[in-house]
């Protein structure tokens, strides 16, 4: 037995031995697993030669050449939007984008739709509180006829009575059910916060407004905006620039250019907001939205807080979606997203919850962003963001409309030609204290807080709150709720 004793005690001695020599290499391994290596120097990010010039009527074209797909994008920018239609008829832009491949002077809607299905030509029409964007996509072989016909929305648009009352019965209804959804709707309440005040309207729209719109109101902004002095086409495809410019000029020539007026756009501050708003939407979803201002896209900011939006909730395995979902079971889903006009930018928080989460949810929400303005960051969180940042930039690139979309915006947003290709060498720059830095200076103010979800079935549970302002759907101050009461005031 002693002798059985002995031989297991000698194998635990030379045990520990063993385990002593290996020591230093076993700390100095865990060394490395907490501090990843340096990454190998990335690639210059390659894009397609791009290259511009204006038209004698002041139409901008750009040429981006690519020769590795059949596909050729036509992107046609206008710089102006919904913050460019009159306050009593928001949605004017969009109802005037939306008309102007709906029939033109010389071809009716239903022959416009027939030779865009015969030449194979998909579109898409964006409009936003700055721009409008008309993407037209086909093969390279159908370009001198589908330029030939989308050349002609722009220069002899019709504006067909029949063709306005369906844009806008369509408007109607889309505005409708977007209003109907909670997140959508709290989104809209709370870009109509942020901008209070600033004489600027970020893009919310009213669908009771739309009604007032006639065919008059339609021709005068496409009259007033829609010029070439304030348009850019880019030609991306298998094109040089001279074609481009030879094919811009002769399809576009009756496009007369006319002065156009910009109005005065206030740069905002990040600020503490001392509120939280209830916005009463009928319903059993409850969504959370949270913000605050950052600066523009032109800022020294922006490299800085894309990684920061990264690390605070841009996917599922940020800060985010990982704590209040996946580790507290609080909330649906939890995003962050950054959102950029031509003098402001923003960052918003989405959260999908339960009535009985909110209170919680909301603390989370303000103690990540805490968190990320006062504790150091480490090195593996933070290159795992920018690792991301760096791989998915070229994977949206891949699209074409994309690509045209993001070379379209630089003059827009006053930004470097090069800004896009120097990608790569802004990101890798980017380390712990620049976005501890951005984080103090955008996260640390308290955030607009907008809860909407249906008053009816969440008042029980936000007693403990200072001070909420309640707001009906349609974004009309109602009442105040303090510690339990329902006060209703007039203001």
């Amino acid at each position: 037995m002693n002798r059985h004793s002995y031989i297991r005690t000698g194998g635990l001695l030379a045990g520990l031995l063993f385990i002593c020599l290996l020591a230093p290499g076993l700390s100095a391994q865990e060394k490395f697993r907490r501090t990843p290596p340096y990454p190998d120097p990335l690639p210059a990010l390659v894009l397609p030669a791009v290259e511009s010039e204006y038209l004698g009527n002041g139409l901008r074209v750009v040429a981006i050449s690519r020769t590795t797909n059949p596909v050729f994008n036509l992107m046609i920018l206008v710089q102006a939007g919904e913050s460019d239609s009159p306050p009593d008829l928001a949605g004017l832009a969009t109802v005037t984008a939306q008309l102007l491949p709906r029939g033109t002077v010389t071809i009716s809607p239903g022959e416009v739709e027939e030779r865009l299905a015969l030449l194979g030509i998909e579109y898409s029409v964006e409009v936003q509180a700055d721009y409008t964007l008309f993407s037209f996509s086909f093969l390279g072989e159908n370009l001198e006829p589908a330029l030939e016909l989308i050349s002609l929305f722009f220069v002899e648009p019709a504006f067909p009575s029949l063709e306005l009352s369906t844009v806008k019965r369509e408007f109607y209804y889309q505005l409708l059910r977007r209003h109907q959804d909670p997140e959508a709707a709290g989104y809209n309440f709370f870009l109509k916060r942020i901008f209070s005040g600033s004489g600027y309207n970020p893009g919310v729209l009213n669908e009771e407004l739309i009604k007032n719109i006639s065919a008059r109101d339609v021709a005068r902004f496409h009259q007033r905006y829609i010029r070439p002095n304030n348009s850019t086409i880019i030609f991306n495809g298998q094109i040089s620039l001279a074609e481009a410019s030879r094919q811009a000029a002769r399809n576009f020539r009756r496009w007369v250019p006319r002065p156009v007026e910009r109005k005065t756009v206030s740069r905002l501050e990040n600020r503490n907001f001392d509120q939280v708003c209830l916005l009463d939407i009928p319903g059993n979803e409850v969504a959370i939205i949270a913000g605050n201002l950052t600066g523009p896209i032109s800022s020294p900011d922006y490299f800085p807080l894309l990684v920061l939006n990264h690390l605070l909730g841009g996917t599922t395995g940020s800060r985010l979606f990982l704590n209040l979902r996946e580790i507290k079971g609080l909330a649906f889903y939890a995003f962050s997203e950054l959102i950029f006009f031509r003098e402001n930018g923003l960052y918003w928080v989405r959260a999908k919850t339960a009535p009985a989460a909110i209170a919680e949810t909301i603390a989370g929400l303000n103690a990540i962003m805490r968190s990320l303005s006062e504790d150091r960051i480490e090195p593996e969180e933070l290159e795992r963001a920018k690792a991301y940042l760096l791989g998915n930039l070229p994977l949206q690139l891949q699209a074409p409309e994309n690509l045209s979309q993001r070379i379209a915006l630089l003059d827009l947003f006053q930004l470097p030609p090069d800004f896009w290709s120097r990608y790569f060498q802004n990101i890798m720059p980017v380390n712990s204290d620049s976005v501890r830095e951005v984080a103090r200076k955008y996260l640390a103010a308290r955030p607009l807080v907008i809860i909407a979800a249906d008053a009816t079935k969440v008042l029980d549970y936000l007693k403990d709150f200072d001070k909420i302002d309640v707001y009906n759907r349609k974004g009309q101050f109602q009442a105040v709720f303090q510690k339990g009461v329902l006060r209703y005031e007039n203001r």
